[in-house]
């Protein structure tokens, strides 16, 4: 079953922004920036899986949830929340160049180098919150967030070459993000498992680490070229070949994230087109 959480734990999420920076124009058509971006949320919603337990504040380790006499509830089964008591902090110094359209060409390039960190909060007892520490895999571990990326690097860029014949391009690179691990037995018996939980204690008595599974980087490029060919009067046509990820670079979105199982850390298949591989399509543009 599931409960809200209380008043108390229920808070609405903020954060505080603060960003600083400088731009500079290098020629007419020219300009870089640069940026530092710091995000620090707070009371953020998290998801408890199961509130029905209660803890032992000599080991910080919670009590069998098979031992009923120890639930809060005794009566009742597992019960999960969603208590806004998370906390994450982002930096991230993101630059910028730009060249406008002149000469017949412009292109773009941004670079992020960035890092995102969290934690979940202590873990809700019944409904009220421990008040001592617990072991780091049921609550209160502050490390390098979920989705936590590096860097990102992103190149765009247009040329008319002339007898209207266009070409245009895009490069992006993104370092491994970071992926929440589990293992999927519930060695604490908390009353939950990898398909309601994150259970992450083994059972040699040693913790995965909190998000400790690296997807590999993307490299992506893609091309298009456009010939326009005129018509009558004010018409023409745009014939279109436009091809992604243009040196069929294996990138993938998603890994198997439990350590119990023999395919731990390999990639599976994703429909997202922005991790598919060689594609190649035709279109065409009627202007009148």
């Amino acid at each position: 079953s599931e409960i809200g959480p209380p008043e108390e734990y229920s808070d609405f999420s903020h954060s505080w922004q603060t960003s600083i920076g400088i731009a500079r124009q290098i020629r007419s058509d020219m300009a870089v920036e640069i940026d530092y971006v710091s995000n620090r949320n707070r009371d953020e919603k998290i998801i408890q899986e199961n509130i029905n337990l209660t803890f032992d504040p000599a080991t910080g380790l919670n009590y069998p949830f098979s031992d009923r006499s120890r639930r809060p509830q005794p009566n009742w089964g597992t019960v999960s929340t969603v208590p806004h008591t998370g906390r994450s902090n982002y930096h991230g110094l993101q630059t910028a160049f730009t060249k406008r359209l002149s000469n017949r060409w412009q292109a773009s390039a941004s670079y992020l180098l960035s890092q995102l960190k969290n934690a979940d909060g202590l873990p809700l007892s019944g409904l009220r919150q421990v008040t001592f520490a617990v072991a780091p895999d049921l609550g209160n571990e502050y490390t390098l967030a979920e989705t936590d990326q590096r860097h990102r690097l992103v190149f765009n860029g247009i040329w008319q070459v002339g007898y209207g014949f266009q070409v245009s391009g895009l490069y992006f690179y993104g370092s491994g993000e970071r992926i929440e691990t589990i293992y999927d037995v519930d060695v604490r018996d908390l009353g939950v498992d990898g398909l309601t939980g994150s259970p992450r204690a083994r059972p040699n008595g040693t913790i995965v680490p909190r998000n400790d599974l690296e997807r590999k980087p993307v490299h992506r490029v893609d091309v298009r070229l456009q010939q326009r060919i005129p018509l009558v009067g004010r018409a023409s046509v745009d014939g279109i070949l436009e091809v992604f990820n243009l040196f069929n670079r294996k990138n993938f979105q998603n890994y198997v994230t439990d350590e119990a199982s023999p395919r731990f850390g390999q990639p599976t298949t994703t429909t997202n087109l922005a991790f598919t591989p060689f594609a190649l399509q035709l279109g065409f543009r009627l202007t009148f």
